[in-house]
């Protein structure tokens, strides 16, 4: 992830404009973060602080958050020294993931006070730091003696050390090239330059001119999400394909919104998508190991002609290791191995009983193997889904493998809510549901659907069941926007010119003996589509 010194940077210019506001509360949104309501100018704006081993960050947050009943002994510290406070400066040490917010305030008796929230987001090592004048009042996690930095009670507060690297942000382009220049490739640079990222110098040292690129690159203001060809990932310029965002804070939001929803269902689940992985491993070895015995047992033919030969031949004198005879069949000599106990006809024999017993095998090979198939399709059906659920439709897969018998949990899993379907309200008034999982979409196609409404699937891969609510006849528009959701929410979200079919609902049917997941299309239009997050952001979830 490029959540990099220079994002961060230009985030921290952005989060000035919080300055003169008021925070009015502070409240634990989890044991490791901080939800900081600020009021300026009329409006309340939700700062959001997170110390997540894996997620740590702090931007404007428009999400919501339980908070619990008897927060901790830190957010009572912080509310202590901030609630009520007015913010003065935000400001970030140089291109560093730091980030000081210096507060002032009355006391209760009634002298002024100066106190600095600092927030350092350094992966493992992120911290929020209480200081003042210079000195630690307060850490969220003390650093002693022997750690790389001592973070204790009334110890001096010292920002990182940047170990001598280069704020790019007071660099010409002269200064670029002389750089681009003497470290000639793009880690080396990367390594002297604080906060840019290696992404980042690989991007510039692929153009033609390096030094005037990454100059723009540094210099542009573009916040972007964009899929790398591996995950989604982050930056501070454009991005062909990607998805701009107002501010960084959105992006932030949008972004970590998915990062740490995934994080939420591996703790609420026992990390679901592990145990398919494991699920789809284990059955695509057990393919392999049936394809080779498949390929063993294919010989089938060569034990009959063996057999067959030997009888047409049953005058010749067995009880040796091999004999060769004519081939009728293709009029060349073939030479048959022999089992030197046997004379020709007790050979003959068994070599047949070799080809029944392949016969048979072929025919039971095949049996699993169409097995092992539908196993994976409905596996990879799975990990499809665990890409694009929420927390509670991640539930409803859990629950679905355990009583299908996949899985069995140690402790008694969470009691799920009634299955709801997410429905959008489409300009025109009509409702488009979308299936999430294989429950919901059993629901959405089987039980919800009329004959005549328009059914949406991404073509030859998993995807969600998509259903136009009309009885009137669907406009381009709808068709394209139910095709948009269908294309998004499948594995072809992060494509381009996505084929989507879609029928009427009557036209789909379950295949009988298969799972619920498993139906039979007929009658099918197919439109290309390029799956738009924007278009579906604006869309209005109905309630």
């Amino acid at each position: 992830m490029a959540f990099d010194g220079i994002l961060f940077y230009k985030l921290g210019l952005e989060l000035k404009a919080l300055e003169t506001g008021k925070i009015n509360k502070i409240q634990e949104a989890s044991q490791n973060e901080f939800l900081f309501t600020i009021r300026r100018n009329k409006e309340n704006y939700k700062l959001l602080i997170s110390l997540s081993a894996n997620y740590p960050r702090i931007h404007i947050t428009n999400e919501s958050y339980d908070f619990p009943k008897e927060p901790k002994s830190f957010t009572m510290l912080l509310r202590k020294y901030f609630e009520g406070s007015q913010i003065m400066e935000i400001t970030t040490h140089e291109t560093d993931r730091v980030m000081a917010i210096t507060c002032s305030k009355y006391n209760d008796m009634g002298d002024f006070e100066k106190k600095t929230l600092i927030i350092e987001i350094l992966g493992r090592y992120s911290n929020l730091i209480v200081v003042e004048d210079s000195k630690i009042l307060e850490a969220f996690h003390h650093l002693g003696i022997g750690e790389l930095r001592v973070i204790l009670p009334n110890g001096n507060y010292n920002y990182p050390d940047t170990l001598g690297k280069i704020n790019p942000m007071n660099l010409s382009l002269e200064d670029l090239e002389t750089l681009v220049r003497t470290n000639n490739s793009p880690k080396e640079l990367s390594s002297k330059i604080l906060g840019l990222s290696l992404k980042t110098a690989i991007l510039a040292f692929d153009s033609e001119n390096p030094s005037q690129k990454l100059y723009e690159l540094i210099h542009d203001n573009t916040p972007c999400l964009y899929f790398d060809g591996k995950k989604n990932d982050i930056t501070y310029y454009k991005v062909d394909g990607g998805t701009f965002f107002p501010s960084f804070s959105n992006l932030l939001d949008a972004y970590f919104k998915e990062e740490a929803l995934k994080e939420r269902i591996k703790a609420k689940t026992g990390n679901i998508e592990s145990f398919i992985d494991k699920q789809l491993t284990r059955n695509l070895n057990k393919k392999h190991k049936l394809e080779d015995e498949l390929q063993k047992a294919d010989e089938a033919d060569k034990y009959r002609l063996y057999g067959e030969l030997l009888i047409a031949n049953n005058y010749l004198s067995g009880h040796k290791k091999n004999i060769t005879v004519l081939n009728y069949y293709t009029n060349e000599n073939v030479t048959i191995p022999l089992d030197e106990r046997y004379d020709i006809m007790g050979n003959s024999k068994l070599y047949f009983k070799k080809y029944q017993k392949s016969k048979n095998a072929i025919s039971h090979i095949n049996e699993q193997l169409s097995i092992i198939e539908e196993e994976l399709a409905y596996f990879n059906i799975l990990k499809s889904q665990i890409k694009v659920c929420d927390l509670k439709d991640a539930l409803e897969i859990q629950q679905e493998l355990i009583d299908n018998h996949y899985m069995i949990l140690k402790s008694k899993p969470e009691k799920l809510q009634k299955t709801k379907i997410t429905t959008y309200l489409l300009p025109s008034g009509h409702t488009v549901l979308v299936g999430k999982n294989n429950i919901q979409n059993d629901l959405v196609t089987n039980k919800m659907a009329r004959p005549s409404e328009l059914w949406f699937h991404v073509k030859d891969m998993p995807g969600s069941h998509v259903l136009l609510q009309s009885s009137d006849e669907a406009t381009e528009e709808e068709i394209r926007t139910c095709a948009n959701l269908a294309a998004y929410f499948s594995e072809a979200r992060n494509s381009s010119s996505v084929p989507v079919n879609y029928t009427r609902a009557k036209n789909i049917k379950k295949i009988p003996g298969h799972k619920n997941c498993f139906v039979s299309i007929k009658g099918e239009k197919t439109i290309f589509i390029d799956p738009d997050i924007e278009l579906i952001n604006k869309l209005e979830l109905k309630k």
